[in-house]
């Protein structure tokens, strides 16, 4: 018996060898393939994103989006399928007696909006999860292939709720509303929507010195990094899955900011 055990566990260790952890949960276990899905901690769905490389900016961009650059993914992560929602929000709310955002007054399937930085992250750490580095966040949106667009490299009005294409009262659409504008990982609404908080703090030159592994992003800054636009934004360019934008931790908008979550290895 102590011999077939000790062998059941080389046999899961090969199968898991991101590292095998006896009775882990399923977020806790790495995906075999782009796009596996599970229930997160949160309740929230995710789907796996595995290692790989990406040519990170966009020589025609915005002036912090350059230099191009090519980054590694070394390992793995589980990210949110969608951006966190009212009802997940309002959940965590209840089980911590944090205070519910008095501007997201949409559905309970909509984003969760009007949120800082640092209410997004203790969300993320109530559940033993993170934010997104940017590296993460622009990988799982443009996939190996660096498309400028989650679901390609034309612009496509209706694979988005942006400006020209506002969900109930103006504002957002229910999460997952645009499945054709998946990324290759099965993201949803990594353009427009909602904004997404990054964990890392912005500096416009910081691709200048960015290292190939696993980029972190500065030590130290003022404003935390967004990505991925909003119903609000007129330009298609701004829905560009390397466009960066940032804000003061702190700072709340009804209009725009909300996040998802990751789970990284």
């Amino acid at each position: 018996m102590p011999l077939f055990m000790a062998l059941a566990g080389l046999a899961r260790l090969l199968l898991f060898p991101e590292g095998f952890i006896a009775g882990a949960k399923p977020w806790d276990r790495p995906g075999t393939r782009a796009g596996d899905e599970i229930i997160g901690p949160d309740g929230g769905v995710m789907v796996w994103v595995p290692a790989g490389e990406f040519d990170m900016g966009w020589e025609r961009g915005c002036y912090d989006e350059k230099p191009v650059h090519r980054v590694r993914i070394t390992r793995g992560f589980w990210l949110g399928k969608c951006s966190v929602t009212n009802a997940q929000y309002r959940r965590y709310c209840l089980e911590t007696g944090a205070s519910f955002p008095s501007g997201s007054v949409q559905g309970d399937d909509h984003p969760v909006i009007d949120l800082g930085w640092d209410d997004a992250l203790a969300y993320c750490q109530h559940y033993g999860l993170s934010l997104p580095t940017e590296a993460q966040w622009e990988y799982a949106a443009r996939g190996p292939q660096g498309r400028l667009y989650p679901w390609g490299n034309e612009w496509d009005p209706t694979r988005c709720c942006w400006e020209g294409s506002k969900g109930p009262a103006g504002e957002s659409y229910p999460v997952g509303s645009f499945p054709e504008g998946a990324s290759w990982c099965g993201a949803m609404d990594m353009a427009g929507n909602s904004w997404d908080w990054c964990q890392d703090w912005y500096s416009p030159n910081y691709y200048a010195r960015s290292p190939v592994d696993d980029p972190p992003g500065p030590a130290t800054g003022h404003c935390k990094v967004l990505r991925g636009g909003s119903w609000h934004f007129v330009i298609p360019r701004h829905l560009r899955s390397s466009y960066r934008h940032f804000c003061g931790p702190k700072a709340r908008d009804s209009y725009v900011y909300g996040f998802r979550c990751v789970r990284s290895f």
